[in-house]
C-alpha cells in the first residue's frame, strides 16, 4: 500500500516498486465504477447525442438517433422530465391484439478500458384498449454478437401501473470496455402488446438519456 505521505500516481510505474504500489492501490480498483477515485481511468465525459430528444432529425425523429419501428409510432412530446421534449412511443391500434415494437439506438464511440454509465427515465404514460403488456429494453453493446455491456429490462403487465409519472434509472458497467473496443451501440427496444383504439392507446415516453465514461 502506499503510505500516507506518498501521492498516488495513475501513469505507468518506472521500478518494480512502484509496480507493486499501483497494483495494491485501492483506488484503481474496478469496484470503484462511480468515478470518485483519485486514480480513475477516464475523464467524466458524456458520450450520448441529444439524449435529451430536443432536436428533430432529417431522415428519422430525433437528431442522432437511428429507429425501427412496427406499429409503432415514434414522435416528440412536451411531456418531459427535462426539458422542453421527450420521446413518445405509441401504440398503433390493431384489430386485434398484437405484439408490437420498435427500437431507437445509436452508435457511440467510446474509450477502451472505461467505465459507462447509463442513466434515463421512463414514464408509461397510459395502457390502450386490451393491454396486455409493455416491456422497455435498455441495452449498451458492442460487436457482430451483441454482447451486452449494460442490460435493463423493465416490465409492465397491468394497466393500473400506467399513468404514475417518470421513473429514473441508472446503471454502470460490471466490467470496462474491452480493449479491442472503440465503439457501441445505445438502444431502447419497446415492446407493446395490445389492440388499442384510436381514442385508447399504449403510450411510453422517454427522456433525459445519458451515458457517461466513468
Amino acid at each position: 500500500m502506499a503510505s500516507d505521505n506518498k501521492p498516488i500516481n495513475c501513469s505507468k510505474p518506472d521500478t518494480k516498486e512502484s509496480k507493486s504500489l499501483l497494483v495494491n492501490l485501492p483506488s484503481c480498483q474496478p469496484s470503484d465504477k462511480q468515478g470518485t477515485n483519485a486514480c480513475r481511468p477516464c475523464a467524466p465525459t458524456e458520450l450520448v447525442r441529444n439524449g435529451g430528444f430536443e432536436q428533430e432529425g432529417v431522415f428519422s425523429t430525433f437528431a442522432d438517433w437511428d429507429e425501427f419501428s412496427t406499429e409503432i409510432r415514434i414522435s416528440d412530446i412536451l411531456v418531459s422530465y427535462e426539458g422542453n421534449l421527450a420521446a413518445a412511443f405509441n401504440a398503433l391500434p390493431t384489430t386485434d391484439i398484437q405484439t408490437k415494437s420498435a427500437r431507437l439506438f445509436q452508435n457511440i464511440t467510446v474509450n477502451p478500458g472505461c467505465f459507462l454509465t447509463l442513466s434515463f427515465a421512463n414514464n408509461f404514460d397510459d395502457a390502450g384498449t386490451d393491454f396486455e403488456e409493455l416491456n422497455l429494453r435498455a441495452r449498451v453493446y458492442y460487436g457482430p454478437t451483441q454482447t451486452n455491456l449494460i442490460n435493463v429490462e423493465i416490465k409492465y403487465n397491468s394497466d393500473i401501473q400506467a399513468g404514475t409519472g417518470y421513473v429514473f434509472h441508472q446503471r454502470t458497467t460490471d466490467k470496462p470496455v474491452p480493449l479491442n473496443v472503440s465503439t457501441v451501440t445505445l438502444e431502447f427496444e419497446v415492446i407493446i402488446v395490445d389492440r388499442g383504439t384510436a381514442q385508447s392507446f399504449t403510450q411510453l415516453f422517454l427522456d433525459g438519456v445519458s451515458l457517461r465514461a466513468a
